[in-house]
């Protein structure tokens, strides 16, 4: 048997598992404490070389719509984000810190609806009679989209290789993205029908053949080069990122259009797709929508805000027929873009005070905003509005505005996915200037009654998604660093989005004051 064990000695041995116990618990904690910082600091030491740190800023972003917002540090290197989070990071080399206490940091906003192809209240003879008051607008036109905070556009419209590359040569610019020489439409039908015959087939190269044209098509143009098929291929092959077609049957005393079938629009989706690309469609009547709703295009690039039988509706009334074909927007996901400023830019036009905006002489070349108050620049709205006061063009407008804001609402209340849009300009309009255009259309969606959470998403990361933009659209490591510091918090209030401070485009740090007209 073994010997057994005195007390005292069972004692010591207790003392001695507990000591030893002790230190090494204690040696585990300090060595796991010792790995945890050297982690830390490993992954926060950061060494750069054509840096930007934002100090102690609101950081608001999301991925999902949700929104999350907390005080922390941003840093980029050669235009990228590398870092974003809470916790400050230690920082080498050459850098810029900004010290953002106080203030607010967001996505830099995205215009998926634009054309910047156009001078605003121009025509082409007005730019060949006055290239200096054309060329001083196109020289602004970037600078005052960054004004307001959008470093990325779209072109929803024709637009050729000199034109993307003299907007690509400003020393100040938004990225800019775009559909192609020009855009899908049927033979004759919605936008070819404003250019004059002799040049309608040559300034829409990518026109789709349709056998109801077949007559009034010349013959020199093969049906075969216009198919569906081979025109989404020379739209893909121009580095377009989307396919812009249009169902527009005609408004404003037009004859009736020409407008694609469906088995002709399947085939845009489904060729658009092929490649790699979405489809967006231009329409805004209860015709246009059902018809593309039931297509299932991946866009519609305006809101539902012709009610057709149904105009004289009052106007928080929302007829049924209206409901379900929003209904089927939502169900499918199809991306809205509202373009309320498509209303209210022409309604301007019979406003005497909207070219004394003080904020337009920030983004407008001053030569231009005179020439727009002379009997000349007035020839849109004399053309529109001749027949009609100014009362009765608000009461005609405020009527079609409110029956869009409803159709709004109503998706916006339903978990619609609502895209930001402007289409600026929609019409030869001074109405819709570029960037505060997007300011305007921004105040709108919250008359509607959208939330300022959704109003953002909008402009930011839901565009990003639907337009297949993987590299922008949040605050997030290995996005590109286009970003807006400003000094009110756009979930709070809409008039945060005129409270720009500073614009990030691809890291580089532009003062607001600097992109105003000089």
């Amino acid at each position: 048997m073994p010997t057994p064990t005195k007390p005292s000695q069972l004692s010591y041995i207790a003392q001695y598992c507990y000591s030893f116990e002790k230190m090494i618990n204690k040696n585990i904690l300090f060595i796991i404490t010792v790995l945890l910082l050297s982690c830390q600091d490993k992954q926060q030491q950061l060494n750069l070389t054509q840096g930007l740190h934002i100090s102690d800023v609101t950081i608001i972003t999301t991925e999902d719509g949700n929104y999350d917002t907390y005080i922390g540090h941003l840093v980029v290197e050669k235009g990228k984000i590398i870092y974003v989070d809470k916790q400050k990071p230690s920082i080498n080399g050459t850098f810029k810190e900004i010290n953002g206490t106080g203030k607010f940091l967001i996505p830099g906003l995205i215009d998926s609806h634009t054309h910047i192809t156009e001078v605003q209240g121009m025509l082409s003879h007005h730019r060949e009679k006055y290239p200096e008051l054309a060329e001083a607008f196109n020289e602004q036109m970037p600078r005052s989209y960054l004004y307001h905070g959008f470093t990325t556009l779209i072109n929803l419209g024709g637009i050729s290789e000199k034109q993307i590359l003299f907007f690509n040569n400003q020393p100040l610019k938004p990225d800019l993205y775009h559909t192609g020489r020009s855009g899908a439409s049927v033979a004759n039908g919605y936008p070819m029908n404003f250019a004059p015959e002799q040049y309608r087939f040559e300034g829409a190269p990518n026109f789709v053949y349709i056998e109801s044209e077949a007559k009034n098509i010349p013959s020199k143009f093969n049906p075969s080069d216009h198919t569906p098929k081979a025109v989404v291929k020379r739209i893909k092959k121009s580095q377009a990122i989307a396919v812009k077609s249009y169902y527009e049957s005609g408004f404003r005393g037009m004859p009736k259009l020409p407008v694609p079938t469906k088995d002709m629009m399947n085939d845009l989706l489904n060729e658009s797709h092929e490649n790699g690309l979405l489809l967006t469609v231009h329409g805004n009547s209860l015709e246009a929508h059902s018809f593309l709703a039931e297509v299932g295009v991946d866009v519609i690039a305006h809101g539902l805000w012709n009610w057709e039988k149904y105009k004289d509706v009052p106007q928080d009334s929302l007829p049924e027929e209206i409901k379900s074909v929003l209904d089927l927007h939502i169900q499918k996901q199809i991306g809205y873009t509202p373009t309320l400023t498509v209303i209210a830019g022409e309604e301007a036009l019979a406003d005497s005070e909207f070219l004394k905006n003080p904020q337009l002489k920030k983004i407008v070349p001053q030569q231009l905003l005179e020439w727009y108050g002379t009997e000349e620049g007035q020839w849109f709205a004399n053309d529109l509005f001749a027949d009609y006061t100014s009362e009765e063009v608000f009461k005609i407008y405020g009527n079609i505005q409110a029956h869009a804001m409803l159709a709004l609402k109503y998706l916006s209340d339903n978990e619609g996915l609502i895209l930001f849009g402007t289409d600026t300009p929609s019409a030869p309009t001074y109405g819709n200037q570029p960037g505060h255009n997007g300011y305007w259309e921004l105040k709108l969606m919250k008359e509607a009654g959208v939330p300022l959470p959704k109003i953002l998403s909008s402009a930011t990361i839901n565009n990003a998604r639907a337009f297949h933009l993987d590299s922008i659209g949040s605050l997030a490591i290995g996005k590109k660093a286009n970003m807006i510091l400003m000094t009110k918090n756009p979930l709070k209030e809409i008039e945060a989005y005129n409270s720009i401070e500073k614009v990030v485009v691809n890291g580089d740090v532009v003062e607001r004051e600097e992109l105003s007209v000089q």
